[in-house]
């Protein structure tokens, strides 16, 4: 039997959790699938629990709470040996102060980057090119953590142009695209800030970006997730450097919501077909 939990995936059994909990049936379901489907935005709860079964669950998001946020990213790339830009985790704004409180202690040339640990998609990124930036950001820092959203990392900053290799992992598939910026001087690229999204510049790049994004899936497990990648583009033959993982993604560069479900249950049937399961008990809704 398999169970569902995707609102666009109509099996065996399908479950619309909604904001209810779940309930007694839920859990006798889960405890006899055979295969279970999540929807993207699982909660972590609702994922362990799954995974308490022996069914194989798609997509795999081990990685994703073993790893949470950039502070967790920063460790998984260091972990399995992927190349990054070199990375600093701060637990608190007043454990960064405490290690640099000497004006000519930081922790990166400038300009480098401060990333808020639990943002995703290009938000709570900032460029700090002067020490009145860095006072700012970590001002702004101070505020998140009275509210209860701690943590940050630091990261040199790649010359790049703004422009930022996207590698969205769908099953075994890898589609790339380039995030450009709109306008010259524009560092930090992102589609909802209305970036460029470009399928055909530098292929051989986008290449080796797909290589790379392989090769995490390969070591990790993860099968669904848009990975960023950065380029010293500078550079003669330049290679890629992780810059984080997203597991919420949008969907403008993969030709949008309608062709990203066909793709997504096209890797849905092919993950099916590895553990020997019927591809035509799953249909797309």
């Amino acid at each position: 039997m398999i169970l569902s939990f995707h609102p666009c995936f109509d099996t065996d059994i399908q479950i619309i959790l909604g904001d209810r909990p779940l309930d007694s049936d839920d859990l006798e379901s889960i405890k006899k699938a055979e295969a279970i489907i999540l929807p993207q935005a699982s909660t972590q709860d609702l994922y362990q629990l799954c995974a308490t079964s022996d069914a194989p669950l798609f997509p795999n998001y081990e990685a994703r709470i073993k790893y949470p946020g950039k502070i967790g990213q920063s460790l998984l790339f260091g972990d399995f040996g992927l190349p990054h830009p070199e990375t600093f985790s701060w637990a608190t704004v007043g454990e960064f102060k405490k290690t640099h409180h000497k004006p000519e202690a930081l922790p990166h040339d400038l300009p480098f980057l401060i990333k808020e640990d639990m943002s995703h998609e290009g938000e709570g990124v900032l460029l700090i090119e002067n020490r009145t930036a860095l006072k700012e950001a970590l001002d702004n820092l101070a505020l998140r953590e009275r509210s209860g959203l701690k943590g940050f990392v630091t990261q040199t900053y790649i010359p790049c142009g703004g422009n930022v290799l996207r590698a969205v992992v769908i099953g075994k598939r890898v589609i790339t695209y380039w995030k450009r910026p709109i306008k010259p001087g524009q560092e930090i690229t992102t589609i909802s800030r209305g970036a460029i999204v470009d399928h055909d510049w530098q292929p051989d790049l986008q290449e080796k970006g797909k290589v790379q994004a392989l090769l995490l899936s390969d070591k990790t497990g993860i099968n669904l997730a848009a990975i960023d990648f950065v380029f010293p583009i500078a550079n003669k033959d330049p290679e890629p450097l992780f810059l984080e993982i997203n597991y919420y993604f949008g969907r403008r560069g993969l030709g949008g919501s309608e062709n990203y479900y066909r793709l997504l249950y096209e890797a849905v049937q092919d993950w099916l077909r590895e553990i020997g399961l019927d591809l035509e008990s799953v249909s797309l809704i």
